[in-house]
């Protein structure tokens, strides 16, 4: 169920832009929060491999890839989310569809991103959204995930203020979830965890084989 401040959000786009830089103050800011995923995979891809953004909302977190010249596709179920990001960024390939069952082939993404995205889902639909992930990698490829992680004792209250106000059940459920562990069950390789903001948020990569 939504809070009544996070359907308001995503109303009003001055007061969820507003959310999100104070959010990402713990990080050093919006433009390094964005950055995150692309950063992870510095040196891991080659200059204009395939991306994919799943849950790529108004594409924002795939600028620095296209910038970087990347060929970046970005998957999302909101047609209006899409036409900010063609607004923003015409470069994108954009297509809209679910993440848990999306319109593309199999094996053929370098890389795919996933920001601060799947922990919309519930835990069924997470699993599903990776095993997605593993369908349309390249072997080899490279997932990157940027999303929540239980605070330590400095942020752990305002972590739960903030869930409180502006997430969902599933937020709490996947701050329960060890990602790494469920990653490599489901079948990657070569998964590093590293947390940031006083423990609140981690990023993860992981390599399909």
């Amino acid at each position: 169920m939504s809070s009544p401040l996070r359907n308001f959000a995503y109303q009003h786009r001055w007061f969820y832009d507003m959310v999100t830089a104070i959010s990402a103050l713990s990080v050093g800011g919006v433009n390094r929060l964005r950055k995150l995923g692309f950063n992870a995979l510095q040196g891991k891809l080659s200059k204009g491999a395939k991306v994919l953004d799943l849950c790529c909302g108004s594409g924002e977190a795939a600028a620095p890839w296209i910038k970087a010249g990347f060929a970046v596709t970005g998957l999302d179920v909101s047609p209006q989310a899409l036409a900010l990001a063609a607004e923003h960024h015409p470069q994108l390939q954009q297509v809209e569809g679910m993440a848990e069952d999306p319109p593309l082939k199999a094996n053929q993404f370098a890389a795919i991103q996933l920001s601060l995205a799947l922990h919309e889902f519930n835990p069924e639909g997470r699993v599903q959204v990776l095993k997605t992930c593993l369908r349309l990698l390249q072997p080899g490829g490279w997932l990157v995930l940027v999303d929540l992680h239980p605070a330590g004792p400095c942020l752990k209250l305002p972590q739960q203020i903030f869930c409180a106000l502006f997430e969902t059940e599933t937020a709490l459920l996947m701050l329960k979830t060890d990602l790494p562990n469920q990653l490599q069950e489901l079948g990657f390789t070569h998964v590093e965890q590293k947390l940031l903001a006083g423990q609140a948020m981690q990023l993860i990569t992981a390599r399909l084989p």
